[in-house]
């Protein structure tokens, strides 16, 4: 049967220290930050935040030029003069040893986020194109979703079956496991098992904390409680929905999920682990204290969405991106409005120009600009006159207690 959520690793759990009472950030932590984006976690919906948050302080992003993707490993764009990188948000493999140098532990609170196996690997299923060659029956019928995984893992046992020594790892099947880094730890020697702990272990000394999409509001505000952040800088906007309109039977056999977490052996080792670390710093926290706290971030968040925007009836089944969304007179004067509704890879671009142009003051920004930006246009002065107004507000005021 299926791994229960208190099989966790205990070999990983030994020596874990939970942050203390309050969940408070590390000291000297506070000022340089690492999320580390995995796939088909929520991740779209947390971007714009994590940019709003960056271009507001005018941080330093580790990023490639004008790119969407990040390797560490490649050319980076530079930090402002006389600065050094303190915030990564990209999607990247982790690999540890490069994001000390970039982003060293001492100084930079690292966290990411996870999700349960089931639902990543549904998500990742779908996303990445693979259910498309399995969907059909012999008899050319569309099958349910839950035949349709059945048949894929089915139809190659050898190729998902886990080995003493090794798994299956890809985006979709371990998928959360490879972007964490766990390739590496197939090329060790020893028994799966043995690199599964390694890698959990080690994962639990790196990240100091690790959100949940299960419990996405409440993983947000345990964030923000250990940062030190206000509740605007956790406001997000809905902006992703995936609707597969050919399946009206989405529910899954107890069959075809014992199948899921046996051949994601890795990621729902991960998960189990560290959903009871959350469970942990929940207690730490405080039960109703954090339902509270997440109550009333979630009616601060959807009002502040509501002021934003005008939304079309039902806008929510029907788009797969809200592009229907029309700023409000508030939102016209609420900058931020404006950057949490942006396709990322437009602010991907953004960071790029503040950044080599020192948010547009620098005498080599030019140069720098026409060595990398390539075929990609400078901001408009529309554009930049919404990163200046978002900057300027922050400098006067910084980020204020939302009352809406």
């Amino acid at each position: 049967s299926a791994p229960t959520d208190e099989a966790t690793n205990e070999s990983a759990m030994e020596g874990f220290k939970i942050i203390g009472e309050g969940l408070k950030v590390p000291k000297g932590k506070d000022k340089s930050f690492l999320f580390l984006k995995t796939h088909k976690c929520g991740t779209s919906t947390l971007v714009n935040m994590f940019y709003l948050f960056g271009i507001r302080r005018r941080l330093n992003f580790v990023t490639q030029p004008w790119s969407r993707g990040l390797d560490i490993e490649r050319t980076l764009l530079p930090p402002r003069p006389g600065g050094h990188y303190n915030f990564q948000i990209a999607h990247a493999v982790f690999k540890p040893d490069r994001q000390h140098e970039l982003l060293p532990k001492f100084r930079t609170f690292y966290t990411t986020i996870i999700r349960s196996p089931i639902k990543r690997f549904n998500s990742a299923f779908s996303y990445f194109g693979v259910d498309k060659s399995h969907r059909y029956g012999d008899d050319g019928q569309l099958l349910s979703l839950d035949d349709t995984i059945h048949k894929y893992f089915t139809s190659n046992e050898t190729l998902f079956e886990p080995t003493e020594n090794s798994c299956s790892l890809s985006n979709v099947v371990n998928g959360l496991s490879k972007d964490l880094g766990f390739a590496k730890y197939l090329e060790r020697d020893g028994t799966l098992q043995e690199k599964i702990d390694d890698f959990i272990a080690d994962l639990a000394q790196e990240f100091d904390f690790v959100l949940l999409t299960d419990y996405f509001d409440e993983s947000l505000v345990l964030l923000k409680e250990q940062m030190g952040w206000e509740f605007q800088d956790i406001f997000f906007m809905k902006r992703f929905y995936t609707v597969d309109r050919s399946r009206k039977d989405s529910a899954l056999s107890q069959k075809t999920m014992d199948l899921i977490h046996k051949y994601n052996i890795v990621d729902t080792q991960l998960y189990n682990f560290f959903h009871q670390i959350y469970k942990m710093k929940v207690r730490a926290y405080g039960e109703e204290l954090l339902k509270q706290k997440t109550a009333e971030f979630r009616r601060l968040r959807l009002e502040f969405e509501n002021r934003c925007f005008n939304k079309p009836d039902n806008d929510e089944l029907s788009e797969r991106f809200n592009k229907k969304w029309t700023l409000t007179e508030f939102g016209e004067r609420e900058k931020s409005c404006t950057l949490l509704h942006m396709r990322d890879i437009v602010l991907d671009y953004f960071v790029s120009e503040l950044q080599v142009k020192e948010d547009f003051n620098s005498q080599n920004g030019e140069a720098m600009m026409k060595e990398w930006a390539g075929r990609h246009q400078p901001m408009t002065t529309e554009e930049k006159d919404l990163a200046i107004s978002i900057q300027e507000a922050y400098d006067d005021h910084g980020v204020q207690q939302v009352h809406v």
